[in-house]
């Protein structure tokens, strides 16, 4: 695509050698945007200004209604001190449900003492009479049974938690001498209008790359940050399987993803594993366009768990063609600071060089909230397991 992001034709002689700064967020967006969707996506549909360097954000998630058994051996029937894996699930008046026994459980002290945590109980709290209890059993957290003229029961408060991040500068610059500009070319197009085309392009995978890549780093020695990608806030959401990728394993997959989060999400994937998904789900894929999927023609793939549009990525390539993540774009956003979105800096060069230099420069960064709606595997590719 020719997209001229000046005003008028670019000559010799009608070179501005004023300094200009374009602002080309928008147009940028529209030069080829197979090569970088995930980056389109995120500058078109989640961005959002930050007026400092350093952003921060603060997550909140409802209580956790699960605990686990953590025990040597199964417990007796009798038995009313149960050991369990995270004692803050639970409070005193708690009803519990053993879902593997059915018995119910009425708690009457919670334990956090450290080696010693556990939960103090009322063994066969219904109908359902008491039995022994798997050493790894889960238990189902039900709400409290207060009794008549109580006062109120212990307080369940999560904090939030807090997340941050910075932004990163980026810059790529691009230049000419006066005599190669001079020159006559057989092609219509100049080179300074390639240039910017190609180089606009490459500027943008440039920031997908560290979306996806980055990790987060405040250098002071040199003033210099580097923002936090995709990858690094969701490093405890991996998925890992035993047998070779499927159409069984991609569904188990998409079940860890959908477990919290929107019933919608992206997938993105290498062209490599794309073509994989299409062999064993081709009938189940559709091609969507329009405000849906950010203004692109996206695949969508139905599971039962919710559904996925399918965004191939020329950036996950060779030791990431394996490299799967899936993300809710409801919890991401692309964070530019405040006046240093995508600009053309025009004529940046020094008054004495015989030439012309540009350069297209960014300062952005990136948030991902709630890490646990986000998910990623990585097939190997020797063997498609994901390890």
């Amino acid at each position: 695509m020719n997209l001229q992001l000046f005003a008028g034709p670019v000559t010799t002689r009608a070179i501005d050698t004023g300094r200009r700064d374009l602002d080309v967020s928008s147009e940028i967006l529209r030069l080829n945007p197979d090569a970088t969707p995930f980056a389109i996506i995120l500058m078109k549909a989640k961005k959002q200004m930050t007026h400092s360097n350093y952003f921060y954000w603060y997550d909140s998630k409802l209580g956790e209604w699960w605990g686990q058994v953590d025990d040597s051996d199964e417990i007796a029937a009798t038995t009313t001190t149960i050991p369990v894996k995270d004692p803050t699930v639970f409070r005193a008046k708690d009803i519990v449900k053993v879902p593997s026994t059915g018995e119910v459980l009425f708690v009457t002290e919670v334990v956090t003492t450290e080696g010693s945590e556990a939960i103090k109980v009322t063994r066969g709290y219904g109908t359902t009479t008491a039995a022994k209890i798997a050493k790894d059993a889960m238990l189902m957290r039900m709400g409290n049974a207060m009794e008549e003229f109580s006062r109120a029961p212990e307080s369940r408060i999560l904090q939030p938690v807090k997340g941050d991040n910075y932004t990163q500068i980026f810059r790529r610059a691009f230049d000419q001498s006066m005599t190669s500009n001079a020159e006559r070319l057989k092609t219509k197009e100049t080179e300074r209008n390639r240039l910017r085309t190609d180089q606009a392009i490459e500027h943008r995978l440039d920031i997908e790359r560290a979306m996806l890549f980055g990790e987060k780093k405040q250098d002071a020695t040199a003033t210099r940050q580097t923002t936090g990608g995709l990858l690094s806030f969701i490093q405890d959401n991996k998925f890992t399987s035993a047998t070779a990728f499927d159409e069984d394993v991609f569904e188990a997959f998409c079940e860890k993803l959908f477990t919290h989060g929107s019933d919608s999400k992206l997938l993105i994937v290498s062209h490599k594993v794309g073509a994989a998904i299409n062999k064993f789900a081709g009938e189940r894929i559709e091609t969507r366009s329009g405000d849906e999927t950010y203004g692109l023609r996206l695949r969508q793939f139905k599971s039962f768990h919710g559904d996925l549009y399918i965004v191939p990525s020329r950036t996950l390539e060779k030791d990431y063609q394996g490299l799967v993540l899936g993300v809710d774009m409801k919890y991401i956003k692309y964070r530019p600071l405040e006046g240093r979105d995508t600009k053309l800096k025009m004529n940046i060069q020094n008054p004495d060089e015989d030439g012309w230099r540009d350069e297209y420069l960014t300062e952005a960064g990136l948030e991902v909230r709630l890490p646990e709606t986000h998910a990623y595997m990585h097939l190997d590719m020797s063997d498609w397991k994901a390890k």
